[in-house]
């Protein structure tokens, strides 16, 4: 039911992006969480932009454009005009066709709603003012005014784990534990028995009935935050297939939006969802610098929790399933919905949620995003680099031609020895980012108020951006460390210690050799001379 606009202001927590082209318009559209609004879509009619030289001829453009002169400059110092479009599809189309000309394009690749929210210094919050529409379970604005904020909701958390047959593949039961704003379990189990189950267990008399009902429930429920254990490579996908197979939907996401599952190798799996964030256990504890003797859930939780699942690994997992199935249904949801519970709380005691949401806040990347640092690193330099004149290349327009040099590593002396002393050098990589103000744009303007790295690399020392943030990003982790605040700790050693392998990295739009190899090669001479000096004092190093 969509009732009447009204005035509305209220902070938006924003968990996913994406973008359309309706009847001749770009639009943005943000779904995230407010503090009393709950789940809020936020649309945004856009022009998309790229930038050309100035000199590149309007008749090589063949579809609705504007151009407008603005004071930027690519890295080769020649001037460059934006131009707007109706439509990404119009802008993808431009610059198809200048590249097939042989004339290349500035910036051409940005995701829109990446450029939005950068363009204006948004890191997932946001306070939003404006007219406002309910439609159904969704607050809806529509081009609102926007200001930065700070805001961390409480989120309502969906732990799923699906129970199917090994050898005939089907689905046997879907188990949710929810956790945040509100606690409850639930099972869904295919079951034509007459006996009666708990009141958290619903039986169905088929897959599809099923399927119907948790669809149905999930969008009812409406969590923000989805979890499991491998739950987009193995539940959610295997549950879309389901859903494929038997001609139904799987729309589990908000306001009849997008569910896409895909794999990319070697990276492995990725889930968008209009609305809604998926979290994979196994991914985000690596990402946090956890290490196990594998990534079981037998095993984390264990050694985290000191408890496992149900079914004993000393048991043929496949088999008992089975035979769960066949004689003892409400034992087999017990079993579904303990490996639920597990997983939301090893991500309690992990702290992997606020650890998202805190890296969220600090690098500007949505929560389904975080892993993809050089848009991060996009995220924070892009927009500086703008009002500092300049704008960037595409990434598919790199020079990769050179290749960076790697770190140093001592060759060790084999033996058993007494007194040893450990020597680590804190944050070596960022303290030389900042004593020596290697950027991008310092490395550019190298020949502004010069200063020069051990092995002879010249940056400017006094334009450039990275070094400040990271001298900001070291203060604020000390006070986080201060505070015993250990999501915002580990979220900044993430993202600082990031930078580093971004402007090494082929995916990096900033790459150039010179970055990472004044870094390792500065770092190579610190240790080397470090070793020097220790042994002249008559140490063995």
């Amino acid at each position: 039911m969509i009732q009447k606009k009204e005035k509305q202001t209220a902070n938006v927590f924003i968990l996913t992006s994406e973008w359309q082209d309706s009847s001749g318009i770009n639009i943005l559209k943000f779904y995230g969480i407010s503090d009393v609004l709950g789940a809020v879509e936020i649309k945004i009619n856009s022009n998309p932009v790229f930038f050309a030289e100035k000199d590149v001829s309007n008749d090589l453009i063949k579809v609705a454009f504007s151009r407008k002169e603005v004071e930027l400059k690519n890295f080769n110092h020649k001037e460059v005009d934006a131009i707007y479009f109706n439509t990404q599809r119009d802008l993808r189309t431009a610059a198809e066709e200048l590249s097939s000309n042989e004339i290349r394009t500035y910036e051409s690749d940005i995701d829109p709603c990446r450029r939005f929210l950068m363009e204006r210094f948004i890191n997932a919050q946001v306070k939003v003012s404006g007219e406002c529409k309910q439609d159904g379970k969704i607050s809806s604005f529509l081009n609102p005014k926007l200001e930065q904020c700070t805001f961390t909701p409480v989120f309502l958390v969906a732990s799923i784990d699906i129970e199917t047959g090994a050898h005939n593949n089907l689905l046997y039961s879907i188990a949710v534990h929810l956790s945040g704003r509100k606690e409850e379990s639930k099972v869904f189990i295919v079951s034509e028995d007459e006996k009666k189950f708990s009141s958290e267990i619903s039986e169905f008399k088929d897959e599809k009935e099923l399927l119907i009902h948790f669809n149905e429930w999930f969008r009812e429920t409406d969590p923000d935050i989805i979890i499991g254990w491998h739950v987009i490579g193995f539940d959610l996908m295997f549950l879309e297939n389901k859903c494929n197979e038997l001609m139904i939907p799987f729309d589990i996401a908000r306001a009849n939006g997008r569910v896409s599952l895909r794999t990319r190798k070697p990276r492995g799996y990725f889930a968008s969802i209009s609305g809604r964030v998926v979290i994979d256990g196994p991914v985000a504890l690596r990402t946090s610098f956890y290490t196990f003797e594998d990534y079981r859930l037998e095993t984390v939780a264990q050694e985290l929790l000191a408890e496992g699942k149900t079914i004993t690994p000393d048991q043929d997992k496949v088999e008992e399933i089975e035979r769960l199935f066949k004689e003892d249904k409400t034992a087999l949801a017990e079993y579904n919905l303990k490996d639920a519970v597990l997983v939301t709380d090893i991500f309690n005691k992990a702290g992997l949620i606020n650890l998202s949401i805190r890296r969220s806040q600090l690098s500007g990347l949505l929560m389904d995003e975080l892993g993809m640092m050089t848009l991060a690193f996009d995220h924070f330099f892009l927009p500086k680099l703008h009002r500092a004149g300049y704008v960037a290349q595409n990434v598919k327009d790199l020079d990769t031609s050179e290749h960076a040099a790697g770190g140093y590593v001592m060759d060790p002396v084999p033996g058993i020895y007494d007194d040893i002393v450990v020597l680590d050098f804190k944050s070596l990589y960022p303290s030389i980012i900042q004593t020596f103000k290697i950027d991008p744009l310092s490395n550019l303007l190298s020949d502004q108020d010069t200063i020069e790295t051990l092995n002879g690399f010249q940056f400017s020392s006094t334009k450039h951006f990275l070094p400040e943030f990271i001298d900001h990003l070291i203060e604020q982790r000390n006070i986080a460390r201060k505070k015993n605040d250990k999501p915002l700790a580990q979220a900044i050693k993430i993202l600082m210690n990031s930078f580093y392998g971004v402007m090494g990295s082929f995916g990096c739009r900033f790459y150039n050799p010179n970055l990472p190899t004044a870094i390792t090669g500065t770092g190579h001479r610190l240790l080397l001379g470090s070793k020097e000096y220790l042994s002249e004092k008559g140490y063995d190093v």
